[in-house]
């Protein structure tokens, strides 16, 4: 992150590096009146991957980067909120669901209701005032794995204990359960309403099954679908197969539906 006090306009321009991807030019004003929210060009990408220009899909998880007028706030109840510390985003003029907002991000969910259309104008109002639209493509499928470190270490949980895999807690070859989590894995059963936790008591599956490469070796996957009690978050279920390589960072690749998500590592372990 760069910051640059322009002493003529009493602005500081900074430049945000985002997932390596996206260059976000945001401004603020020191004192005086702040400026009207406006989101970056190409700033509206997966929570998960940070994919620039890649597409996302309704229900799945986003960050909106840009320049918010507000002070930062997270929301603490389900269903979410439409509107957090005054700001609100809409997508194709439907409210998105908020998890967070800050000045210069914002993180959201992509409607279900924006199901089968190709793209959508997404605008974002604080302070009295909406940002122009920006574009971004919409997709059935806009996948992507949370990583844990700036590293790519997946955001894989054993099963079994509920303990974040990591290489002092490797999974066992052929012996360990894993929940892999993701976002943007398409439509579901028993889908719930937009900004509403996944049920605890009935599955909300997938209805496309996910290719899960642990190592180059294909795994089971036992369960693909919303994790319950969560909202947007997906989570792919795979016993580690017995002939995949150790090693602290064995690279895991899921696809689904003609969509590969970008690679992260889990710690694998020589199975007992």
């Amino acid at each position: 992150m760069v910051a640059v006090l322009d002493t003529g306009t009493n602005a500081i321009t900074t430049t945000v590096k985002v997932g390596g991807t996206i260059d976000a030019f945001i401004g603020y004003f020191i004192g005086g009146q702040a400026i009207p929210p406006s989101i970056s060009t190409g700033g509206i990408v997966s929570s998960a991957s940070y994919t620039a220009s890649a597409p996302v899909a309704p229900g799945s998880l986003v960050s909106v980067f840009g320049t918010f007028p507000v002070d930062t706030a997270q929301a603490n109840a389900a269903p979410l909120p439409t509107t957090l510390s005054g700001l609100s985003a809409q997508f194709n003029g439907t409210q998105a669901p908020l998890f967070y907002v800050s000045g210069t991000q914002v993180n959201a969910q992509v409607p279900w209701e924006l199901q089968g259309q190709p793209q959508a104008s997404v605008t974002v109002s604080a302070g009295g005032t909406t940002s122009a639209p920006q574009k971004v493509t919409l997709a059935n499928v806009g996948l992507g794995v949370f990583a844990v470190n700036g590293q790519g270490q997946g955001a894989v949980l054993d099963a079994m204990s509920g303990q974040l895999i990591s290489p002092i807690n490797p999974a066992k070859a052929g012996t360990t359960y894993i929940s892999i989590y993701c976002t943007g894995l398409g439509p579901v059963t028993n889908q719930p309403p937009t900004g509403t936790p996944a049920s605890a008591s009935v599955r909300s599956e997938t209805l496309l099954q996910p290719t899960v490469m642990i190592g180059g070796i294909r795994s089971d996957v036992l369960y693909s679908g919303l994790a319950p009690t969560f909202v947007g978050l997906y989570q792919i279920n795979v016993q580690v197969p017995p002939a995949v390589p150790s090693g602290d960072a064995v690279p895991l690749v899921i696809s689904i539906g003609g969509a590969t998500a970008p690679a992260v590592t889990i710690a694998i372990s020589a199975g007992q």
